[in-house]
C-alpha cells in the first residue's frame, strides 16, 4: 500500500478543486494505483501523483491521460481544464507575493541596464 495523499481543501482555488475532482473520479473508478494507472496512461507514478497533489495544474495531455486510465470522459474533463486553468489565470494574487525578478540572472551576461542588481563592489571598481 502506498503513502496516504495530503488532503486538498477544494474551497482554497481552482487547482485544488479540480486535483480533489481528478482525486474523486479515481476512487469512483475503484482506486486503483498509480502505478496501474501508469502503465494505461503512459506517464509515471510521480506525475500521475502530481497531477492529483493540488499544487499546481497539471498539463491537459496529462490530466487526460490520467482521466482515460481511470475510465472519465476526456471531452469533459477537457472542458474542465480550460475552466480552471481560466478560473487560475484571472484570480488575483496576494500583494504579499514577491514578482520581483531574482538577482541572479542564470548563465545570462549583466548588461548597463542591470546596474541595480550588481552592487558591493563600488570600492573595488
Amino acid at each position: 500500500m502506498g503513502r496516504r495523499e495530503k488532503p486538498i481543501d477544494p474551497g482554497a482555488g481552482p487547482v485544488q478543486r479540480f486535483a480533489f475532482a481528478l482525486r474523486k473520479l479515481r476512487e469512483e473508478a475503484g482506486g486503483p494505483t498509480y502505478r496501474a494507472m501508469a502503465q494505461k496512461a503512459g506517464y509515471s507514478t510521480a506525475a500521475l501523483s502530481r497531477a492529483a497533489a493540488g499544487e499546481i495544474l497539471p498539463s491537459l495531455p496529462l490530466t487526460l491521460a490520467y482521466v482515460q486510465a481511470c475510465g472519465g470522459n476526456p471531452q469533459e474533463w477537457e472542458q474542465r481544464w480550460q475552466a480552471a486553468r481560466d478560473e487560475e489565470a484571472h484570480r488575483p494574487r496576494d500583494p504579499d507575493e514577491e514578482l520581483t525578478d531574482p538577482p541572479y540572472r542564470g548563465l545570462a551576461r549583466f548588461e548597463p541596464g542591470d546596474h541595480a542588481r550588481f552592487f558591493g563592489r563600488t570600492r573595488l571598481t
